[in-house]
């Protein structure tokens, strides 16, 4: 009787470890707690695809994308600021029209969708500030 439970115990731990679920130490017969898991992202229409981009300029703001301000549909100055980058290579996910806005020389209304790769979280930047010119090539425009 007692290489059955043995053999109960280590089948619960296995099949414990293929559905991501902790047994406590001690005994196979209790309940399986689940395991925490990540955060989900907020819900928007954003590619999962990226693109490598290089931001070249000095202090360059993030602009966030919540929907409270429209600042999805109309990226701009507007929209509540995350933080600054400078001289970072990120990951785009995509581009579109938004804010015009006038810096460095040059006039531009597109903006790119950022994860600066953790130094801030992911949100706008404005295409001035991104390696590639006025629209960037190999970024998809956002749905």
């Amino acid at each position: 009787m007692r290489l059955k439970k043995i053999s109960l115990a280590a089948a619960a731990v296995s099949a414990a470890s293929v559905v991501g679920v902790v047994i406590p130490a001690g005994s196979a017969s209790a309940a399986p707690v689940p395991t925490p898991t990540a955060s989900v992202a907020p819900a928007t229409s954003r590619s999962a695809a990226t693109v490598a981009v290089y931001v070249w300029g000095t202090n360059v703001a993030v602009r966030a994308y919540e929907s409270a301000n429209n600042c999805w549909n109309y990226p701009s100055t507007s929209c509540r600021l995350l933080g600054r980058v400078t001289k970072v290579s990120g990951q785009a996910t995509c581009q579109k029209q938004g804010q015009s806005v006038t810096a460095e020389g040059t006039t531009n209304d597109w903006w790119t969708f950022l994860d600066p790769n953790g130094s801030v979280p992911g949100g706008w930047v404005s295409n001035i500030y991104i390696q590639g010119g006025h629209k960037i090539d190999g970024v998809p425009d956002c749905a």
